[in-house]
């Protein structure tokens, strides 16, 4: 598999399992899931899931980043729905990884944990998740999302030539309008 990809096993004890729906994908901007994992804690009340979707893009500017890491919060939320099977609210944790409460009871306890990553290859852009859930446990496993490991190191693309995703500084990103000539006078 070419790409980036969540280096994350499984904790011990925890086994594979196809009964967790892939996320839908909006294939219109040609994007596609690249990597999905779901494994089942052997009791059954905690899933973990990891998964990566692959953008094409011209290239990349900083200005992309928080719609880029917006949708990754959106499918590291959207799997974590689909396992505790109601929706699931995402917010900041500590050190990076987001604490995943559900709706119904947001000063509650959190149901489990996920961490968000973006990485590139020379002409895509992986909106990357790892998230954890326990809804029924009596305490939410927290998978250890360790950082990805090697394989993400690579620079996001450039720009390319003529490509309306960034500018020079100083310059504009809109085209030129052409000028029409003057109209003769009568």
């Amino acid at each position: 598999m070419n790409g980036p990809r969540v280096a994350l096993e499984a904790p011990a004890g925890w086994s594979a399992t196809s009964d967790l729906a892939t996320p839908k994908i909006a294939v219109s901007s040609g994007a596609s899931l690249h990597a999905w994992t779901a494994h089942r804690s052997a009791a059954g009340d905690a899933a973990l899931v990891t998964g990566c979707v692959a953008t094409p893009i011209p290239g990349w500017v900083e200005d992309m980043r928080p719609a880029v890491e917006g949708r990754t919060v959106a499918l590291a939320g959207a799997s974590a729905a689909a396992i505790a099977g109601a929706p699931v609210d995402a917010r900041p944790g500590e050190g990076g990884v987001l604490e995943l409460r559900a709706v119904s009871d947001l000063a509650g306890p959190p149901i489990g944990h996920a961490r968000t990553f973006v990485g590139f290859d020379g002409a895509r852009v992986f909106t990357c998740f790892a998230t954890c859930v326990a809804p029924r446990a009596s305490a939410p496993e927290r998978a250890p999302l360790e950082p990805p490991r090697a394989g993400w190191k690579a620079p996001p693309p450039r720009p390319r030539r003529g490509s309306r995703s960034a500018a020079p500084p100083g310059r504009s990103t809109t085209p030129a309008r052409r000028r029409s000539a003057p109209a003769a006078s009568r």
